[in-house]
């Protein structure tokens, strides 16, 4: 496997994990239906709120078909994820003909992959994710927080104030003046941007964007295709843009997803594999 398509395996596969949540079996799609203003909360309440709102299953499986975009060149493939919250998130990569290509396996401390085409494998902390997608900060519980769709705090960030923006809440970093916003926005000397778009009736996350300026990188991730579960609101599509030394976009549709099952994470490093470098 070259580097450039496993970089796409890898990459696919990660941001998966960064875009995804879950619940158990979907039911019908949810029909939003907007009323009066929004009435204006603090950022105490609407944490409340998000919480209150929030997945907390244990256990977690899912199936997703990806189209990948890096700088200019794109692929699909399809992915299996298994997680177990606080402990493990795994994930298999296959091309569209179905054989495994990649298979990662996420734990607090440890990052495990395995390529099957190339016969290789790599165990490394964080800095193996940090180094590919060329972040720096990305650890196990930011990706299990926007894997299981709750707040999150990037570089330990505090929430300060909360905005409104038609039916949407935004929890954000900044302060809420919008003047004082627009000069915070070009400071060096406060970094981080972190806003979370929040659905004013469900209280589910509808956006979550990421602005590191000084390290010139963001993310951002969008969801849709909401449906209506017994424990709440999921949604079916998302797509996420990474802008850092490379331009990354990922769309994902997932197909299944399932709540409660005692899981297994499968991670064997055959004989004959070499460690990669």
């Amino acid at each position: 496997m070259n580097k450039r398509l496993r970089l796409f395996f890898l990459v696919g596969g990660l941001l998966i994990i960064f875009s995804c949540k879950t619940t158990r079996k979907a039911e019908k799609p949810i029909v939003i239906k907007h009323g009066k203003s929004l009435e204006e909360i603090g950022a105490d309440m609407l944490l409340k709120n998000i919480h209150d709102s929030a997945f907390y299953g244990k256990w977690i499986s899912a199936k997703a078909s990806v189209n990948a975009t890096i700088d200019n060149d794109k692929n699909s493939f399809n992915i299996n994820m298994r997680m177990c919250r606080d402990s493990a998130i795994w994930v298999s990569v296959s091309p569209l003909l179905g054989i495994e290509a990649v298979r990662v396996l996420l734990t607090p401390d440890t990052v495990r992959f395995l390529d099957r085409i190339n016969h290789e494998y790599k165990v490394s902390g964080y800095k193996l994710i940090n180094d590919l997608l060329n972040s720096g900060n990305l650890d196990f519980e930011i990706i299990q927080g926007v894997l299981t769709g709750n707040l999150f705090a990037y570089k330990k960030n505090k929430f300060n104030s909360v905005y409104l923006e038609e039916q949407s809440y935004i929890l954000s970093t900044l302060s809420k003046r919008k003047l004082k916003r627009s000069l915070e926005e070009k400071d060096p000397s406060k970094p981080v941007i972190q806003d979370f778009y929040v659905d004013g009736n469900t209280f589910r996350i509808t956006k979550l964007a990421i602005d590191d300026q000084r390290i010139q990188k963001s993310l951002l991730t969008e969801y849709s295709g909401f449906k209506e579960t017994p424990e709440g609101y999921f949604p079916y599509k998302s797509v996420t843009h990474l802008k850092a030394e490379k331009d990354i976009t990922i769309e994902i549709d997932y197909t299944k997803v399932s709540v409660g099952e005692i899981l297994e994470f499968p991670f064997s490093i055959p004989k004959n594999y070499k460690e990669s470098r």
